[in-house]
């Protein structure tokens, strides 16, 4: 008798990883010819590990056709590495990080030690393992698409766009926001704490965090929460759960969207924006009405932004 066989997506494929080594005085040599351009996607990567190519398109490339094609050279020449996993059918869409050229370059030009080998090797492994990984993507994806926005039109701009770790020390260590960001368009500009909801927290889990964030305010620092969330069904119950916890107004600005909402839905210029204890939607600048309250206008400390 045949020995039954399970479907090939049941068996967890391990991450193919692509990664050209080289010595620093290798990595240095292969650096001649690198571009502006090349030179800002190794900051973008320093600052936020991982990107797809799409991601990388919106930021800095007119069109995905010449962004992959620049990809694939940099990373031929060791500026970046590259990893994905095997899934059935197909395979996802390589992820991007710094590479032992790149990694190298990038230190030497912000004058900070050189890393090892050693050292590029063992994050593009454990990026490529992490199953935090999938979820930083998703935080990239929705700056990236702010990005792309601001490209696209006259007078907007990401003015701001910091990652978690950096984001969480001007928090003090009282919450740990997926990052911060300052938008602006010709209708204003707003700063704002971006959560990445994959629906495996619980809505209690997320309702805490809102309490943080009134900590936060009280201790100098008020500013909008931002929730993406995986579906509309989620969106609901986060909503019911914040007005059950705080029958009167949920202690800071929260608005929330969906990634199921109906198109068109794009963050920065659509009326996408739930906020909390209301039932009309706005776009992203048009939460500024939120900061109205004087205990919300406390600024974010300012840094450069990548």
């Amino acid at each position: 008798m045949p020995v039954p066989q399970l479907p090939r997506n049941t068996y967890p494929q391990p991450p193919r990883v692509q990664l050209q080594p080289a010595s620093t005085s290798e990595a240095l040599a292969r650096s001649r010819g690198l571009t502006e351009r090349d030179l800002s996607l190794l900051s973008y990567l320093d600052r936020h590990r991982v990107l797809t190519a799409l991601q990388v398109t919106r930021l800095l490339f007119g069109s995905p056709h010449h962004a992959r094609h620049r990809l694939t050279a940099l990373y031929q020449r060791g500026v970046l590495a590259r990893f994905r996993r095997e899934v059935w059918p197909g395979s996802q869409p390589w992820r991007y990080t710094l590479g032992h050229v790149g990694a190298t370059v990038h230190a030497a030009a912000t004058d900070t030690p050189l890393p090892k080998p050693s050292t590029v090797t063992e994050k593009v492994l454990r990026l490529a393992h992490s199953p935090h990984t999938e979820h930083l993507l998703g935080v990239n994806e929705f700056f990236t698409r702010l990005t792309a926005t601001a490209r696209a039109h006259d007078g907007c701009a990401l003015r701001q766009w910091w990652p978690e770790t950096i984001t969480a020390d001007a928090c003090g260590g009282i919450v740990r926001p997926d990052g911060y960001g300052e938008y602006t368009d010709p209708h204003g500009t707003i700063g704002f704490f971006y959560e990445h909801d994959t629906g495996t927290e619980t809505l209690d889990t997320l309702t805490d965090k809102i309490t943080k964030y009134a900590e936060l305010a009280r201790a100098g620092i008020g500013k909008p929460v931002l929730f993406w969330l995986p579906s509309l069904a989620r969106e609901r119950n986060l909503h019911d759960a914040i007005t059950r916890r705080w029958p009167g107004a949920a202690p800071v600005p929260v608005a929330t969207t969906a990634a199921d909402h109906p198109a068109p839905n794009e963050p920065a210029t659509d009326p996408v924006w739930l906020p909390a204890g209301q039932t009309q939607r706005r776009a992203l600048t048009r939460l500024v009405a939120l900061l109205a309250a004087p205990a919300h206008r406390h600024p974010v400390p300012r840094r450069t932004a990548a």
